[in-house]
């Protein structure tokens, strides 16, 4: 009888491990795919793009005096109720990170939102949704992630790209067009 326990004990930590790795797995593991902001690539996305994107859907920056940050309104009805965005650029015009923001009212927006993205994205990094509400990451194999904070009516998403392109100097000296202007 004591084999049988230890036996039945043995079998239950064995599949019992095998959960908790595949859980550690799914939360530390990146998410294929491709970040998408408006239609375009998030990954080393360029700041006069985005811009450009935006004014073709009739959204127009406002003031922001901060060098490197742009912010947009998205209407008083907003896409899903989310009526800001603010974007953070380096010094190259790239963008770092892009914040969509509001206060969405309607749970059934609030729930949609979390369920688009869900549907775009697949199961997140880490975090949990519950009917598209929650407070979730993913992480994209291409070094970027998107953050969703929907569990209140104050409700983000972030985008962030972890490394956002940085234009070097090739370190060499173009002689001829040196010459050229003598």
């Amino acid at each position: 009888m004591p084999r049988v326990i230890a036996s039945v004990v043995l079998a239950l930590f064995v599949l019992v491990s095998q959960q908790l790795w595949a859980n550690t797995q799914a939360s530390t593991a990146r998410v294929s795919g491709q970040l998408e902001l408006f239609g375009l690539p998030f990954n080393n996305l360029k700041l006069s793009d985005l811009g450009e994107q935006l004014k073709s859907m009739g959204v127009e920056s406002y003031p922001a005096y901060k060098e490197g940050v742009q912010s947009y309104s998205l209407g008083p009805e907003g896409i899903l109720g989310v009526t800001d965005l603010t974007v953070q650029s380096n010094e190259f015009g790239y963008l770092e990170q892009a914040l969509l923001s509001g206060t969405v009212k309607s749970l059934r927006q609030r729930r949609s939102l979390g369920n688009l993205l869900l549907k775009k994205y697949g199961p997140p990094s880490s975090g949990r949704l519950d009917n598209g509400l929650g407070e979730v990451e993913w992480q994209l194999k291409d070094y970027t992630k998107i953050m969703l904070k929907n569990t209140s009516a104050d409700v983000s998403v972030m985008y962030v790209d972890e490394r956002p392109k940085v234009i070097r100097s090739s370190g060499r000296i173009d002689v001829e067009s040196l010459s050229s202007n003598y």
